[in-house]
């Protein structure tokens, strides 16, 4: 498989797990945290892809904007996720 091909897959995959976070945060719905409903994981698995290779403009944009999303979770969450109301 092309890299290109491994890299827009896993951004696709990434970019559709931080929709998700997104709207468990939203929802108040995510219990205890856990490494992946930790907006720094997203963030380390996208800079990982980063790393892999060389970019394409369209590829470095997506990271841009996965990591853009990132910095508003952080922001919105402090980091941390919800716990369940008491």
């Amino acid at each position: 498989m092309d890299s290109y091909d491994h890299v827009a897959k896993e951004l696709a995959h990434i970019r559709a797990m931080i929709l998700q976070l997104e709207r468990l945060l939203q929802g108040h719905v995510i219990g205890q945290a856990t490494l992946v409903t930790s907006p720094d994981y997203w963030r380390a698995r996208i800079n990982a892809v980063r790393a892999e290779s060389q970019l394409p403009a369209t590829l470095e944009q997506q990271v841009r904007a996965l990591l853009a999303q990132i910095d508003a979770l952080t922001a919105e969450t402090g980091n941390r996720a919800p716990q369940d109301p008491p």
